[in-house]
């Protein structure tokens, strides 16, 4: 970062600085605020980013949610988005459920495909008392047009409509739709940071928990209203603000940038020639401008701790920050895009602040055991005192596990537990350098993925097909040799048979055994 970037930073960082070392300092200590619910459930909120990188989570980057809540609180060392998309990864954090589930493999059909749209978990909190507000982004295809109604679930709706872009938008909110344009008071961080806010000091106070969904718009790209460093289409905005925050950023080259030798992948991947000098600047243009996008986020987070100190209700409020999937900048040659099943796409941050009140202790600082985005929905239940039911005979089956043990710092996780990796295109015809449709596991130290469908690279059309990979994450953790096939009789081929059975059996599990009804398949999750 350069000097005028450091000099820029320097006064809202420090305060920030200040504030995160009073947030950690009260959560620590868990003594009564004023006005705060004592012995009430706690508020919950819920921040979500959009394409962040688990690298992008960092202390330079955003210096207060790193602080303030990773800091103060529990960070997540090894989460994987099940199937790193979008919708499909909101999808899994509002049901609890993997895909083959819910019904969202894709951004399409998107949320039109979400099965049971009303048993989720925002209604399940709502009809267990908390007020729900949601802020931000919503699944994609949400009724699309310039009037929605809110979402199940949802007392309070400031969603912005499709298309998102970070100016010149529409908001709904509520019945109603607000436009914005070309001002810096209109860029959407702003916005949704602001409005956040307001539903804070409106809502913490009042008898009633607070469960707030904010979902961030950023740092997906954009449609090119940026000026400056970040002009172009397909890239992060940033807030005018931040443009050149990190404008001299390098661009990061571990092992598998731009890789070398791609003979070993699918044949999907083998046809993505080297990255170009083009290639290279726009994946550096983009990578700086991601960064800068999420400066104006971290305001927002320390934003939402000052509205809750505020409110007396700093100590009694779970604060939870991660993202839906993550991103590639170049590795294994891939430009961009995320839904590849490799670390860069399936690994996600997440980091959360459980004040000692809501757990009776204080909260472990930090996990290595391997969870999801499917653990969300039962963490959130838990700390509400709820389930996942509108009623004793309409309740919907989780496929995740609440993570308040491994908050609590408990045995009882499986030690090699094994998560679904699964994606579906709805398209005939797709981008030739990825598969059409993967399913998978991924344990703590190995990923399998088997390619069922595969575009043809004279067509684009999907045809059936079966091309696998299987990497060891503890030897090789930028999965640079492919170990398919393997000799039966040796180490890696005992391992692929092993994960191929595994992977089948999670293709159709449902639910955790000792804690759910026996599923249909007869396969539980893990």
């Amino acid at each position: 970062m350069r000097l005028a970037g450091k000099t820029r930073l320097r006064p809202w960082v420090l305060a920030l600085a200040a504030l995160a070392t009073t947030v950690a300092a009260t959560v620590a200590t868990a003594g009564p605020t004023l006005g705060a619910k004592q012995g009430a459930r706690p508020n919950i909120i819920l921040v979500v980013t959009d394409d962040q990188t688990l690298a992008a989570f960092n202390g330079r980057t955003m210096p207060y949610t790193v602080g303030a809540v990773a800091g103060a609180g529990t960070t997540f060392n090894n989460t994987v988005a099940v199937t790193p998309l979008c919708c499909p990864s909101r999808a899994a954090m509002i049901t609890g459920q993997y895909g083959h589930n819910n019904g969202i493999v894709n951004n399409k059909p998107g949320y039109p495909a979400l099965v049971d749209k009303q048993n989720v978990l925002p209604a399940w909190l709502q009809a267990a008392g908390y007020h729900t507000a949601h802020v931000g982004r919503y699944l994609n295809e949400y009724p699309n047009g310039k009037q929605t109604k809110p979402a199940p679930g949802w007392d309070e709706w400031i969603t912005a409509l499709e298309p998102r872009r970070y100016l010149s938008y529409d908001l709904q909110v509520n019945r109603k739709t607000v436009e914005f344009g070309k001002k810096a008071t209109d860029y959407v961080t702003r916005v949704f940071n602001s409005r956040a806010v307001q539903v804070i000091r409106k809502q913490a106070p009042k008898p009633a928990p607070l469960y707030l969904q904010l979902d961030q718009f950023a740092p997906h790209a954009g449609p090119g209203t940026a000026k400056g460093p970040c002009a172009g289409r397909d890239v992060p905005d940033p807030d005018p603000a931040d443009y050149a925050q990190f404008a001299n950023e390098p661009l990061p080259t571990p092992p598998s940038f731009n890789e070398e030798d791609i003979s070993d992948k699918p044949s999907f991947v083998r046809k993505v020639p080297p990255l170009t000098e083009k290639n290279l600047a726009a994946i550096t243009q983009r990578y700086r401008c991601a960064l800068a996008s999420l400066v104006a986020v971290d305001r927002g987070m320390a934003a939402i701790d000052a509205a809750l100190a505020q409110a007396g209700e700093l100590d009694n409020t779970v604060v939870m920050f991660m993202s839906d999937n993550g991103f590639f900048n170049g590795e294994h040659r891939l430009p961009r895009e995320k839904i590849r099943p490799y670390e860069e796409g399936l690994r996600i941050p997440l980091a959360m602040r459980v004040p000692p009140g809501a757990l009776g202790t204080p909260a472990v600082s930090s996990v290595d055991d391997l969870v999801a985005n499917i653990d969300i929905a039962p963490t959130i239940l838990e700390l509400a005192g709820t389930t996942p039911c509108l009623a004793p005979d309409r309740c919907r089956v989780m496929d995740g596990r609440s993570l308040v043990p491994l908050l609590l710092g408990q045995g009882g996780w499986p030690a090699d537990r094994g998560l679904a990796i699964e994606f579906k295109t709805a398209d005939e015809k797709f981008n030739t350098s990825s598969s059409c449709e993967y399913h998978g596991i991924r344990t703590p130290t190995q990923l399998y993925v088997e390619h069922v469908s595969i575009p043809n690279v004279a067509t684009g059309l999907c045809e059936a097909g079966d091309e696998r990979e299987h990497y060891d994450l503890v030897a090789d953790p930028f999965e640079l040799q492919n170990l398919y096939p393997a000799n039966s009789a040796s180490p890696s081929g005992v391992a692929q048979a092993q994960l191929a059975e595994r992977a089948g059996r999670l293709s159709n599990c449902a639910g955790i055994e000792g804690r759910d009804p026996a599923p249909a398949s007869g396969n539980y999750c893990q």
